[in-house]
């Protein structure tokens, strides 16, 4: 019986050692929708709190450079008022990204500051700071729990920011999909008064070229009831993509240079 009681302290002991830390879900999470390149059409519908919708669309093309950071470009087009407003992104792994913004209306490049990071990008519930990749290693991960969210079994994980004082939320709360490790749920907190802020929930999540995709996502304001629904309409992934799409010369001019 002595035996055996130590055998279990020991099976319970191992199964401790083995747990799966905050730190470990969400780098999985973010490697395993890790692609060399991307291409994807989308729809973007602004809901208001009275239901009504406006719709646009995009395009966003993403690339990893020779050093493996990120670029990014989305170019809207359509409503006409919008039209042809592009988008660059390009990821630094020791400073924030640089992201600038071309405004066809003004004919004019404006480089989007980091203290504008939590600003509305393009009027919808998503911000500035959205756009850009999620980075690991830029926040402190805690699993809080385990749960069930929309029928699937999750990892709730707590990420708070390492330098508070650049970041622009207080913390995010993640329902991460135990089987697929894709986030189905995402609180975002804000800075000022540390209250929930932002939902976003992921749904329709399909395998495309070997790489789980939400195919829906809605992101909803709670303080007034705002939401935006970006549905993908077509997405390839690890596909010959020109460096040229993600240069400042392409933002002003939408033409790659040869």
């Amino acid at each position: 019986m002595k035996k055996m009681i130590l055998f279990s302290i020991f099976l319970i002991g191992m199964t401790e050692l083995w747990a799966i830390t905050g730190q470990e879900i969400m780098d999985r999470s973010i490697d395993i929708q890790e692609t060399k390149s991307a291409a994807m059409d989308i729809q973007m519908d602004l809901v208001d709190d009275n239901g009504d919708v406006s719709n646009r669309r995009l395009q966003i093309l993403s690339m990893q450079d020779n050093a493996g950071q990120n670029r990014t470009i989305a170019v809207f087009m359509s409503p006409a008022n919008i039209k042809n407003t592009r988008f660059l992104i390009i990821e630094n792994s020791d400073r924030s990204d640089d992201q600038w913004i071309y405004l066809p209306s003004l004919k004019k490049m404006k480089r989007i500051a980091a203290s504008d990071n939590d600003s509305s990008f393009m009027g919808s519930d998503f911000t500035y700071g959205d756009m850009s990749d999620m980075k690991a290693d830029k926040d402190s991960h805690t699993l809080l729990r385990e749960e069930k969210y929309n029928g699937r079994d999750c990892y709730v994980v707590e990420s708070l920011p390492l330098d508070p004082e650049s970041a622009s939320r207080s913390k995010l709360i993640s329902w991460i999909d135990k089987e697929r490790f894709v986030p189905i749920k995402v609180e975002f907190y804000d800075k000022r008064f540390k209250k929930l802020d932002r939902t976003a929930v992921s749904e329709n999540i399909t395998l495309v070229n070997e790489i789980w995709t939400p195919l829906s996502v809605t992101m909803t304001t709670h303080s007034t009831g705002h939401k935006t629904i970006l549905l993908i309409k077509q997405v390839k992934y690890n596909i010959p993509m020109n460096p040229g799409y993600f240069s400042t010369n392409f933002l002003k001019t939408g033409r790659v240079s040869q």
